[in-house]
């Protein structure tokens, strides 16, 4: 991605990275992991990792009920640090070829910045990993829950 479309992304989402001196930085997750068991109720049918290119990255797809119908590509990034993390979504951001995702904002918010379109995809950030979910298959399928499931499981692993 160029700098101007960069910069274009980061003034449209209010993305620009503040650093403030002397403010304590979340301690990174390290060493997430997609098992199978972490979604009630998907089960997961393929996960490749890459830890050869950074950031660190885990490729998976899920499905529920029929494995060619219900499916999910989640892909995760683990990044050395937030800012990193912020420009790994921005690199992402820029590779969606909509502009109808939208930043969230509130109290509702999945991760520390979380993008979405309807409830049929989901980007966020939560300290430095940045999970992309989104459907695979032909059946559309709501991802807010597993989203917030995953969530979840970084908040723990985060120790917030």
């Amino acid at each position: 991605m160029d700098a101007s479309q960069r910069a274009y992304l980061e003034r449209r989402h209010d993305l620009r990275v503040r650093r403030r001196r002397g403010a304590v930085q979340p301690r990174p997750i390290t060493g997430f992991a997609f098992t199978g068991p972490e979604l009630s109720g998907w089960t997961l049918y393929r996960a490749r990792r890459d830890d050869r290119h950074a950031p660190r990255s885990i490729r998976t797809l899920w499905h529920r009920g029929d494995p060619m119908a219900e499916l999910l590509s989640i892909d995760l990034w683990e990044c050395p640090s937030t800012a990193a993390a912020t420009d790994q979504l921005v690199e992402i951001l820029g590779n969606i070829q909509s502009d109808a995702i939208e930043r969230k904002r509130g109290d509702a918010v999945i991760g520390d910045i979380e993008f979405a379109l309807d409830d049929s995809m989901i980007l966020f950030q939560r300290v430095n990993i940045v999970v992309f979910i989104r459907n695979a298959g032909p059946k559309i399928v709501g991802v807010g829950a597993v989203a917030r499931a995953i969530d979840a499981l970084l908040v723990r692993l985060s120790g917030s």
